[in-house]
Order: C-alpha cells, then structure tokens, then sequence
C-alpha cells in the first residue's frame, strides 16, 4: 500500500488540473463515480464539480469526505490532496470487502463550503448515518479527533494511533453538515504541540462581530498553519507519508471495530 501514489498527480497549483487529475486516479483505481455539478455563477466563477463514489450499497451508511480544491495558487498538498489520497484508499479497501460506506471529493471547499452545500442540501438524509469530514492530513504526528461518536472516539483507539479529542478545529465541510442532526466527525494530523493551540481557540466563539483579534493571532502561531491557504510547506516536499497512514490506520481500524450487523449505520 502506498499512500502517496498519487500525491503529486493530484497537488496541482491549476484547478482544472486538479479535477481533471482526481477523475483520472478514481478510474487508475477502479473506483466508479458520478460527477454532481452546478454551472458557474457569479458567486462560483468555475461552478461546482463533486465526485460522488458509487456506494457498495444502497442501504444507509456512513459518509467519509473530503474536498480535492485548493487555495489558488497554491499546490494544495497538505490542503487537502494527502486526505483524498486517504480516502481513495480506504475506498478500495472496503469496496473488496464489499463494505458499505459513501465516499464525496467535494469541490471548492475554499469558497466557503460551496461544494459541500450544494451536497448536502440535495442529499437523502435517510441515507447518510454520519459524517466523517478529513482535512490537512499529511503533516504533524497527533490525531485531532473533534465530535463524539463511536467508535471512533473510543479511547484505546485514540490512544493507538496518538489521536486526541478536540471540541474545535477550523471549519472545513464538516461545516455543511451540522444541524441537519446527524452526527459529524472533523478530523485532521497536526504536531502534538497544536494540540493546545486548538484547545484555546475552542474558547472563541461567533461573536456578533466574527472572531476577535486573539483568534487569529494564536491561529498564526500554529505550526499547522503554514501548510494551509497557500503556506509555503502546502507543497509536496512537507508532506509526512507516516502521517497519512497514521490517519489511515486510525479509519480502517474504526469502521471495523463495529460489529457487523451495525455496520450500516455505525454511529
């Protein structure tokens, strides 16, 4: 297994090389799709192109995303190709096992969760058990594991694989899932040390006026925030193959610790 295949195809600074790249590697992969699109607006100049993975099953399941866009100019590495490349593989891995799960690669997750709304204002709840949203997975030694749901959350497997809770990380397209009640899982890889970062961020809250001064300040003094929104280690050079499979690792683990009978609806 390696990770990283096709982390240099998918890490392109051009967002028509990237969309072009990932619908590439899913048929490289054998993994079918269909594409959920919305044509270009004034507020989404390139319009909208999702790749929904055909399930393995028609019956509800759980819902593991990620979105494949990156910052404009920037090669997006970190931010987010190494959590689609997770994912790609997780894909293959259950689709042997014919276990049921959805997969998404949302676009335009930078233009305020574009794609992930467009999803999921016309997705079948009934159908979606939970929600597991991946985000700068290629960099750092520490699992931050935000919301609380099992298995996921269980403490020898956070302890196993070095992941700790948080109740806050930055918003990704976990974002367009909360308050359509089900439950919604963000995760990410950041070193040990941001862990207390994302703690006292945790106490920020949407004030009338947005997030205050203190917010980006401590924001900025993480060592995870270089390699996001265009920071100069969101290039391939930075990305850490150990922790991409440490993420990896942590899901396959995850989705199986359910007894089979729940594994439909795992949360």
């Amino acid at each position: 297994m390696n990770l990283t295949q096709h982390l240099e195809r998918l890490s392109q600074k051009d967002p028509d090389s990237r969309r072009l790249a990932l619908s590439e590697v899913l048929h490289m992969e054998g993994l079918d799709f269909t594409l959920q699109e919305e044509p270009a607006s004034v507020s989404n100049p390139r319009g909208i192109c999702n790749y929904l993975l055909t399930p393995q099953s028609s019956a509800p399941s759980l819902l593991f995303c990620a979105h494949y866009d990156a910052v404009p100019g920037s090669f997006g590495a970190n931010d987010n190709a190494a959590a689609v490349c997770i994912l790609i593989q997780l894909a293959k891995e259950l689709k042997k096992e014919h276990f049921p799960a959805r997969f998404a690669f949302f676009d335009q997750e930078e233009n305020k969760q574009a794609g992930s709304r467009l999803y999921a204002a016309c997705m079948d709840k009934s159908l979606v058990t939970g929600v597991v949203s991946l985000d700068l997975c290629g960099f750092g030694d520490t699992l931050a594991v935000c919301g609380k749901t099992d298995p996921f959350c269980r403490k020898e497997l956070l302890d196993k694989h070095r992941g700790q809770t948080v109740s806050y990380l930055p918003p990704s397209d976990d974002r367009s899932f909360r308050g359509l009640r089900i439950p919604v899982l963000s995760l990410a890889v950041v070193p040990r040390w941001d862990i207390q970062y994302l703690k006292a961020l945790a106490a920020y809250g949407e004030g009338i006026f947005g997030k205050p001064p203190e917010y980006q300040m401590i924001l900025e003094q993480m060592e995870i925030t270089s390699t996001m929104h265009g920071g100069y280690r969101d290039a391939l050079q930075w990305i850490e193959p150990e922790a991409m499979e440490q993420m990896y690792q942590y899901l396959f683990e995850a989705v199986h610790l359910a007894p089979r009978k729940k594994r439909f609806g795992l949360f």
